[in-house]
Formats: C-alpha cells, sequence, structure tokens
C-alpha cells in the first residue's frame, strides 16, 4: 500500500498543479494540455515559482523512487538531466532565465515551459 502511494504520488501532485494553475487562469482543464511560454508570463512571480517547485518535488520523489536504477535512467529520462543540470541553481535564478528566455525570444511563447528548463538550461549544464 505504501509502494502504491509512492508510485502515485507524482501523478497527483501533476494533477493538482494542473488543476490549481486552469482554475487560476480560467481555462477548462480540457485546455490546458501542458504550460507554455503564454502562460509563464502571465504569471505572477508567486506562480512561477510554485510551478518550479512542483517540478523539483516531482524530480526529487522520481530520483528517490529509482534508488539504484537511478544510474539506468540516463538517456532514458528528463529526470537525470534536470536535477543534474540545474543543481545549484536557485528557483528565483531559474525564473529569472525563463523570464529572460522568453523575452528575448517572443516567437517562442509557444514553446512548453518544461522543454526550455530541459533544452536551454538544463542540457548545456551536462558533463560529458
Amino acid at each position: 500500500m505504501k509502494k502504491m502511494f509512492i508510485v502515485l504520488l507524482p501523478f497527483f501532485l501533476a494533477v493538482l498543479s494542473t488543476a490549481a494553475w486552469t482554475a487560476h487562469h480560467e481555462q477548462p482543464a480540457a485546455d490546458l494540455q501542458i504550460v507554455t511560454g503564454e502562460h509563464w508570463v502571465a504569471a505572477s512571480v508567486k506562480e512561477k515559482r510554485a510551478f518550479l517547485f512542483g517540478i523539483g518535488n516531482m524530480l526529487e520523489i522520481e530520483q528517490a523512487m529509482a534508488g539504484e536504477e537511478y544510474e539506468a535512467m540516463r538517456g532514458r529520462s528528463i529526470v537525470p538531466v534536470l536535477l543534474e543540470g540545474l543543481s545549484g541553481t536557485s528557483i528565483a535564478d531559474i525564473v529569472i532565465q525563463l523570464d529572460k528566455f522568453y523575452a528575448d525570444h517572443p516567437d517562442q511563447i509557444k514553446r512548453a515551459v518544461i522543454g526550455v528548463l530541459y533544452l536551454e538550461m538544463a542540457l548545456p549544464n551536462m558533463r560529458s
């Protein structure tokens, strides 16, 4: 039972965070599939930080659940790249970097925030 709870916790948190974001931005849940730059630039600093804390918590849970299999996640999951590539970067700095990315690239406003975190911020910081 406890293991089932731990397995389902990340999904439950994802549903809750999406529902909260949706409720605040007054869009039906069916319309909000993934948070993009459009959502990001319209959000308050508090909402942006909450979104990033949610992602961070889910990453930490995934790492803990992987246990000894964490190394096997490399190449199959974004978890190691995000955890290691963003390690040492504060939530406040990530907010600033994402704000700057969307300000500097208005043509990419429809791009998913998680994609920007992964490809533009975390992946370039990975050691070969």
